[in-house]
């Protein structure tokens, strides 16, 4: 027993003598080197770290290389991690993990993205007059700021998409002439500059791309009578109605492209003429012609409330002479408004200074009442209001009864007149063009509660062809509150330097149309040249 006891105190001492085997640590030098955020070009980063077993260090990526990959236990040991250069425009990511035994440690790599701000190809944003939100695309990965040198292109919000669309906000432009700003974007270390150009145009297009043809080569045909075309232009809802006046259907025409895109319908009946009232409809008229001692057709006016409304008859029949292309309305013929209409102007034959007055109740005509019109310049020994069948005089209602009067003037006499509730007529703007021309196209709308005219001369005759302002007139102080002296009418819209001398039917004369619409700021100004081939929309601050 004392035998057996010796030696196990023996092997108990020998046992307590065996230095103890360490356990396995592993740890970064510097806490700091877990995460490493490294710049976009080729790089390398040593790290230290202290592990008491061997190790082996590897990356999760293609781009992180790590040297060397493994080596023994030790303190202080040296890990270079290597990244190749980031080409892209986004940052990206990797971990390095160092294994050792069953320890492990991770180091997130972290890279930096290649900065970027550009418009791509972008040079120009384009604007048509009306104005509003225009998106400017932005390319970029860092913060990035717009500013804009107009005070009329204000620069908003953005909205989030894959390439940033930064707001711009584009007033209306009202002083009829194109414009531009400029727009800066910038980024630390990037610039780029982008133009905003506004129209001063609604719109600007020609006869031959509405038509296929110019128009001072078209003449009507009515029961063996014909003419020269007489175009008219209106406006319904988002499209510009033009009239040839030659018994082919209007177009319709986009409001600010002048694209054509499409054809009225309007079923059997052929219009001549086109008006608007103020409520927005489509008025339209044919028109009638002595031939051979009687009247052609008997004279219609047909409204349209859309585009794809059913025409619906207004007023079919003239009792004291013939009427075509010739009228105004005003108010609402849907429900009551006022259409005056001219007669033609033959002297001796017809009533050439007479007109026909229709008051319209509930979208009902009632009987038509004709009165003389007194005080007209005397024409060639008579009073008419022209001398041709195709060149009827300019005028517009003043409001939605007779009392409240019209403006108008007629074929060889530059002077506004004014028909007052009586018949009676007077000049109130005299010579508003010189002698070679006549006033073609009154429209009359209310603007800010008072009634404003757009005039418009055309010229006749091979001495008479140049150009003819458009006038705005204030009605109420019968003064010029705008003349568009912008408008260049040498490139804005051309009349043809030479037009043709009429023979009796058949004339080659450039009366012009005009209509307008009132918007928020001032009024778009639609209008025509009968005889060349301009249609343009124009519009003009009030």
């Amino acid at each position: 027993m004392k035998k057996f006891l010796a030696l196990f105190t023996v092997a108990a001492m020998l046992f307590a003598c065996e230095e103890p085997v360490p356990e396995t640590t592993l740890s970064l030098d510097n806490a700091a080197d877990a995460t490493l955020n490294l710049s976009t070009d080729a790089v390398s980063k040593v790290v230290t770290f202290s592990t008491y077993a061997a190790w082996t260090a590897a990356a999760d990526v293609e781009w992180i290389t790590v040297t060397p990959a493994e080596g023994v236990a030790g303190t202080a040991l040296e890990l270079t991690i290597a990244v190749a250069e980031n080409e892209a425009y986004e940052g990206r990511a990797g971990k390095v993990t160092i294994t050792a035994a069953e320890k492990s440690v991770e180091i997130a790599v972290a890279q930096g993205q290649v900065d970027e701000m550009n418009v791509g190809d972008l040079e120009v944003l384009y604007v048509n007059y009306a104005g509003g939100e225009v998106e400017l695309p932005v390319n970029h990965n860092i913060a990035y700021t717009v500013t804009s040198d107009a005070d009329w292109a204000v620069v908003g919000g953005t909205r989030a998409m894959a390439t940033t669309k930064t707001i711009i906000n584009v007033a209306m432009n009202t002083t009829g002439a194109e414009r531009t700003a400029t727009l800066l974007i910038e980024a630390d270390g990037f610039e780029e500059e982008v133009y905003l150009t506004q129209s001063g145009k609604a719109f600007s297009t020609t006869m031959i791309d509405v038509f296929g043809a110019q128009l001072n080569a078209t003449s009507f045909t009515s029961g063996g009578a014909s003419g020269a075309a007489m175009v008219s232009i209106a406006v319904l809802g988002d499209k510009i109605v033009v009239c040839s006046g030659n018994g082919e259907a209007p177009k319709l025409l986009n409001k600010t492209t002048g694209e054509v895109v499409g054809t009225l319908n309007t079923g059997d009946f052929v219009p001549y003429y086109v008006e608007n009232d103020d409520a927005g409809n489509l008025v339209m008229c044919n028109r009638n012609y002595l031939v051979d001692g009687a009247w052609t057709v008997p004279f219609a006016v047909y409204y349209m409330t859309s585009e794809t409304a059913t025409p619906v008859k207004l007023i079919e029949g003239a009792k004291y002479g013939a009427i075509g292309a010739a009228f105004d309305v005003r108010g609402d013929v849907t429900g009551n408004a006022l259409l005056l209409a001219a007669h033609e102007g033959l002297p001796g034959i017809s009533m050439g200074n007479s007109v026909e007055v229709w008051t319209i109740t509930d979208g009902v005509a009632g009987e038509s009442a004709w009165n003389t019109v007194t005080g007209m310049t005397p024409l060639w020994g008579e009073e008419a209001w022209n001398c041709t069948p195709h060149n009827f005089p300019a005028f517009a209602l003043l409001g939605d009864t007779i009392e409240a009067g019209a403006l108008y003037g007629f074929y060889d006499n530059n002077n506004l007149h004014l028909m007052d509730g009586t018949y009676a007529s007077t000049v109130v703007v005299p010579a508003m063009y010189d002698w070679q021309r006549s006033l073609a196209a009154i429209d009359v709308h209310n603007v800010n509660g008072a009634p404003v005219a757009v005039i418009t001369g055309g010229d006749l005759g091979p001495s008479y062809g140049s150009n003819t302002t458009i006038y705005v007139l204030d009605v109420a102080t019968q003064t010029a509150v705008a003349t568009l002296s912008t408008f260049n009418q040498a490139t804005d819209w051309v009349l043809d330097e030479v037009t043709a001398w009429y023979t009796w039917w058949d004339a080659g004369n450039a009366t012009a149309d005009v209509c307008f619409e009132t918007i928020e700021g001032g009024i778009v100004l639609y209008y025509i040249d009968n005889n060349h081939n301009s249609i343009e929309g124009l519009v003009v601050a009030m």
